[in-house]
């Protein structure tokens, strides 16, 4: 099934799909895949922290109780759906929500340089996408495809696209497990992605996989042994311990749930993307945002300078990388 410029094939045998109704079936090995509200369904796992259905009726809730309201109403909603999280909780995600654009504007810019040029008519991806901030920050010169585990963000992503005037596609799928034809793009994004996945590898083979010659990705997560308290939890040294380690320490420490947080080293990130066959690998310490550092601490802020002289020292680049809070990495595709 294609969809613009894009086809859509089972991410199960990766075999052509046809349209009946509201679902989407593969020729080849019979699985359907439903349409909600507009958006393809290809997930073969669910995301970790609910489960399929529970998801796509969420995200038809919380269509129905933000009908009429604008982005952020839609982002308020949805936290209002959600009772367990606390208030406070709840007002620091909206907040970061409504940020994330200036945010994905800045890092477009500052990590330029680990990007390779793509053909002007290429077709971008943004993997795990979460509300689109990339499609709008990107649009209109660039054509997205936005993917996500969420459908219930997707659907908020959605009125994001529409208030900004952007006609990207959206597609709720596995990382892991991606819905498209070898060679489908030209460029893959990815910010705060991989450290909600145990499967860096095949994140990583996938990402190759739909990638054409001379394509590139680039993406931005969090490190696990960052020397700041760990930015989920806002706990410090979690992930220098076993992972086994990190959901019951998390849990005594606080009230929240680390189970299916999975941030990765520089060294484990570098060695996933030569193991998936990308040139350049390029893993370095993400250079400091202003739009991050006007929620950070005075002490944080205090030392940004001396992070982002000592970033750029390669006596320092390799020590500096293996405890920065963020690492930025490229890659292109041979």
């Amino acid at each position: 099934m294609k969809i613009g410029s894009v086809e859509l094939i089972c991410p199960r045998c990766r075999s052509a799909l046809l349209s009946e109704g509201d679902e989407l079936v593969c020729v080849e090995c019979a699985c359907r895949y439903p349409v909600v509200a507009g958006i393809p369904d290809m997930r073969l796992a669910p995301d970790p922290w609910i489960g399929l259905e529970d998801d796509r009726h969420k995200a038809l809730r919380v269509l129905d109780e933000a009908a009429g309201l604008d982005f952020a109403g839609h982002v308020r909603t949805y936290w209002k759906l959600t009772p367990t999280t606390d208030s406070a909780q709840a007002d620091r995600f909206t907040e970061h929500v409504l940020g994330a654009e200036a945010r994905t504007r800045e890092w477009l810019v500052a990590s330029a340089g680990s990007a390779v040029d793509a053909p002007e008519d290429g077709v971008w991806l943004d993997l795990g996408c979460g509300t689109a901030e990339v499609s709008v920050v990107v649009a209109p010169g660039v054509a997205v495809v936005g993917v996500d585990v969420a459908m219930r963000w997707l659907v908020i992503a959605r009125k994001r696209l529409e208030e900004a005037g952007v006609d990207a596609l959206l597609v709720c799928a596995n990382a892991e497990s991606l819905p498209f034809r070898d060679r489908a793009f030209t460029h893959v994004v990815a910010l705060g992605l991989i450290e909600h996945s145990p499967h860096l590898d095949s994140i990583a083979g996938e990402t190759r996989r739909v990638l054409g010659p001379r394509g590139s990705v680039r993406a931005r997560t969090v490190n696990r042994f960052s020397m700041l308290p760990e930015p989920h939890v806002g706990l410090w040294g979690v992930g220098f311990l076993p992972r086994s380690w990190a959901d019951p320490y998390v849990r005594w420490r606080s009230s929240l749930n680390y189970e299916h947080h999975h941030p990765w080293s520089a060294g484990a990130i570098r060695r996933a993307l030569r193991r998936a066959g990308f040139s350049r690998v390029r893993v370095e310490a993400g250079a400091s945002l202003e739009s991050d550092l006007e929620r950070a601490g005075r002490l944080v802020r205090l030392l940004t300078p001396l992070y982002e002289w000592a970033r750029r020292i390669p006596v320092l680049r390799h020590l500096v990388t293996s405890v920065a809070p963020l690492i930025d990495f490229a890659g292109v595709a041979q």
